[in-house]
């Protein structure tokens, strides 16, 4: 059976940082500027309103939050979300790439072709596994807590409710695990295959569990650091008790946090590369 370490996957994204750091600068430089064209589209394309939906858009995890905010938009997000979307694509391969081809680095490893259009359709992919396996259950168990309510079994429905918010989680973590592979997978063997991810997968899901978690731990102690670096600079601007000061406070806010974000993007990135690499390295060994 292939195998892989969720420990050794899970830091590849901080050994990218500490061997490439001027590569990692430079996908901070490209995420900082597309955010500001995404800022100019919004400024320019659609009211100031907007914004505040495209805040919650970025906060929220929550499938049906995301189409509430679609709806009521009345669809016109549709086409920013899909630029966002192909935006971060741009950054997401170039990490991938940096992984399983690691030779390949002009520009960065930054390019635009049909990898990245590639990525978009996962996307798209992601969103209506997501819609399947989360937004159709949970549906379900509404209208049977209605029927019971309406039957008058309120206890028997809080019980419903419980279990099944904890089946239809459970699912998706499992789901998901399974199919987290599909990006990595469908980059390096340059098509999207549903079945080659859940193969790939298949007798590993504690293991990509584990390194999910241990990877998302990282990204937390990032924002701990980037509060920490925060604080110094303000520690060092004196308070920021003039205007000018906190006027190069925040500028300095403003171009950390692309950097911070993307480590983190690097780190969420390369852990399912680095396993991908192994499984697939492992495969190919007996035939060696």
């Amino acid at each position: 059976m292939t195998t892989f370490s969720p420990v050794t996957a899970a830091l590849e994204g901080l050994r990218i940082t500490r061997r490439k750091p001027l590569v990692v600068l430079a996908w901070a430089a490209c995420y900082f500027a597309m955010l500001v064209v995404l800022g100019l589209v919004v400024a320019f394309a659609f009211g100031g309103t907007v914004r505040a939906d495209l805040a919650l858009l970025a906060r929220t995890n929550d499938l049906r939050e995301l189409v509430d905010i679609v709806a009521r938009r009345k669809g016109t997000l549709l086409p920013l979300i899909a630029f966002a979307v192909a935006l971060q694509s741009v950054i997401t391969v170039a990490i991938m790439r940096a992984v399983v081809r690691p030779a390949d680095r002009r520009m960065a490893y930054i390019r635009i072709g049909a990898e990245e259009a590639r990525q978009f359709v996962v996307a798209l992919v992601g969103w209506v596994v997501a819609l399947v396996v989360t937004a159709l259950p949970s549906a379900v168990l509404v209208l049977i807590g209605a029927g019971l309510i309406s039957l008058g079994a309120v206890e028997t429905n809080r019980w419903v409710e419980v279990l099944g918010a904890i089946a239809v989680a459970g699912l998706s973590i499992w789901f998901g695990i399974r199919l987290s592979l599909l990006s990595i997978t469908t980059f390096a063997e340059g098509k999207l295959d549903l079945r080659r991810t859940w193969t790939l997968t298949d007798h590993h899901f504690w293991h990509l569990l584990w390194m999910y978690a241990l990877a998302f731990v990282i990204t937390i102690l990032v924002s701990v650091a980037q509060t920490v670096v925060a604080g110094l600079i303000l520690g060092l601007s004196g308070g920021a008790a003039n205007i000018v000061m906190l006027a190069l406070t925040g500028l300095a806010n403003l171009l950390l946090a692309p950097f911070f974000f993307t480590i983190q993007m690097v780190i969420l990135t390369a852990a399912p590369a680095r396993a991908y690499y192994d499984l697939h390295a492992s495969e190919l060994a007996p035939a060696a």
